[in-house]
């Protein structure tokens, strides 16, 4: 079924028109006036709209036609010429139409016409819709990264994208995890369906049931129509439950079942409807320590945690965060209209003396606030915040490093490592990596112990 427009100043070519089309199972509504017509096109979507090149003196074919170019809508137009008229004809082809048609047309016809083009615009919603995929897993899988550990994740990533199986990305909030989980959905044979994120902690229990399952009309008050839920909207997709571990008990058992069955009730129905949608799940808390505690169904735990992944914190991947911190420089400042800053020494070794504990979030907002709040053309240490969560003990940055950020980089560790008399354990805890990434970065450098 389709909603089509009809504007046509004849009544009985009207009638005939809209009886035919719903005969069809479209949904019609038809006007004799133009600006009835633009008041509902502004307020309702219509995949197809129909009208006479001529109402109340107006080339109103071409007004509907410039007005569908104007917002680059998928709505098709078919238009209706006046007999042997045939330069309204071409000025409509041109402008876009479908297709034309010379009064008086048989209606058989028409509605031949009108099938076509209904077929044209589930192809060109299509297209619009793989194109944005495309759009979306070119940014998924340009993840700024430098460290081993993301290599290895996206590593897992590709593998068990191919796989139909429930994974539990876990993680501290501002890790990453919804941008894993699109690039798992980005990278599987469900690509070209539709992506949805719902976050379980933000919205009441009672909205939530209605957003995951959906609901009939009147099931609750301010229920005026049927919904579906996110289950069935997310047919052939990927549907992410961001920080699960909030759901209630109750919301849980009916996840639960959802979960075993692959199907879904909506509130207020007796009616099941079977879905095909995978799940991913993302929590930045500890599931299993949830389920001891007993506020996390073991069961629903042992269903989603098929495949587990963890996100690590930033601090334990610091070789990712100048990277990440040039990426933002240059995403923000491009926003601006102002040259990329550049990150002075001093500001890139307090970059790396944070702990960040709001992980990449924190980051990325540090960096907005530093291309808005910068002069010059150089990131420094005063325009950014105090360091938070670093370790109190750590040596004074050498702020007279110059070079490029992999240069500083290995200047500073070199500056820890021989402040604290080449312990590398202690330098590892200094700086906020493991003792193998440390080990890893020192034979790379060429450094042999003394």
């Amino acid at each position: 079924m389709a909603r089509v427009l009809v504007l046509d100043e004849q009544q009985a070519d009207r009638t005939v028109l809209s009886e035919s089309l719903r005969k069809k199972g479209h949904d019609v509504e038809a006007f004799t006036r133009v600006s009835e017509a633009f008041r509902r096109m502004e307020e309702e979507d219509f995949d197809l709209l129909l009208c006479d090149f001529w109402v109340q003196e107006r080339p109103a074919g071409l007004e509907i036609l410039g007005w569908v170019k104007a917002r680059e809508a998928t709505t098709e137009v078919i238009v209706f010429a006046r007999q042997g008229n045939v330069e309204d004809a071409v000025r409509a082809t041109r402008e876009g139409a479908y297709d034309v048609f010379a009064k008086p047309c048989e209606p058989n016809v028409v509605m031949r016409s009108v099938r076509h083009a209904l077929e044209r615009k589930r192809l060109k919603r299509q297209v619009r819709h793989l194109s944005s995929v495309l759009k979306r897993r070119f940014r998924v899988e340009g993840i700024v990264y430098r460290s081993q550990q993301m290599e290895e994740i996206l590593g897992l990533v590709k593998r068990v994208s191919q796989v139909d199986a429930t994974v539990l990305i876990q993680g501290e909030s501002g890790t990453g995890k919804e941008l894993i989980a699109r690039a798992i959905h980005a990278q599987s044979p469900r690509r070209t369906g539709p992506f949805h994120a719902i976050d379980c902690g933000s919205i009441p229990e009672s909205l939530l049931e209605s957003e995951l399952f959906g609901h009939t009309k009147g099931a609750f008050t301010g229920a005026t129509s049927a919904r579906k839920g996110l289950f069935e909207a997310t047919y052939g997709g990927t549907l992410l439950l961001d920080e699960v571990g909030e759901l209630s008990l109750p919301v849980q058992v009916r996840l639960l079942r959802v979960l075993q069955e692959r199907e879904v009730r909506p509130l207020g129905s007796d009616r099941t409807h079977k879905i095909d949608v995978r799940i991913l799940a993302a929590t930045n808390k500890d599931l299993e320590e949830e389920v001891n505690r007993g506020a996390f169904r073991e069961d629903l735990y042992y269903r989603l945690n098929v495949i587990s992944m963890r996100i690590p914190p930033l601090r334990e991947r610091p070789d990712d965060i100048l990277p990440l911190a040039e990426f933002f420089l240059q995403n923000y400042s491009k926003k601006v209209r102002r040259s990329p800053l550049r990150i002075d020494p001093s500001a890139g070794n307090l970059l790396l003396r944070n702990r960040w504990g709001g992980n990449v979030r924190e980051l990325e907002n540090a960096m907005q606030r530093a291309v808005a709040l910068a002069s010059g053309d150089t990131l420094r240490a005063e325009d950014l915040p105090h360091p938070t969560g670093h370790d109190p003990l750590a040596p004074p940055p050498p702020l007279d490093v110059e070079g490029t950020l992999e240069e500083m980089e290995k200047r500073y560790i070199l500056y820890v490592l021989n402040k604290h008399k080449g312990n590398r354990a202690r330098t590892a805890s200094v700086l906020g990596i493991g003792r193998n990434t440390l080990w890893r970065k020192l034979k790379s450098y060429g450094y042999k112990d003394r």
